[in-house]
């Protein structure tokens, strides 16, 4: 049963920022690894919260990671389809 489970925390190291980084999923895990491969040389973990308003409500959503690379930043992030955090 433990191998279907899909929420298995834990801290990854990465060399391209000489730190760990902690992750809540394996496809997060998988996630930083590439990162790394990439060398980013910064990745923040769940940065903050995103808030939306929309015709039937509002909802939020926390983006899993804003890494650097390059000169650039990316937002990472991914909620299970028809998620609705703000309920």
């Amino acid at each position: 049963m433990a191998a279907k489970q899909r929420h298995r925390p834990g801290l990854e190291v990465m060399v391209s920022t000489g730190r760990k980084h902690g992750f809540e999923s394996l496809e997060e895990m998988r996630l930083l690894v590439a990162l790394d491969f990439l060398r980013a040389s910064e990745v923040l973990s769940q940065p903050f919260r995103l808030g939306f308003k929309y015709a039937g409500g509002h909802t939020w959503h926390i983006p899993d990671f804003l890494p650097v690379i390059g000169s650039g930043m990316w937002l990472m992030g991914r909620a299970p389809y028809g998620a609705d955090q703000g309920r």
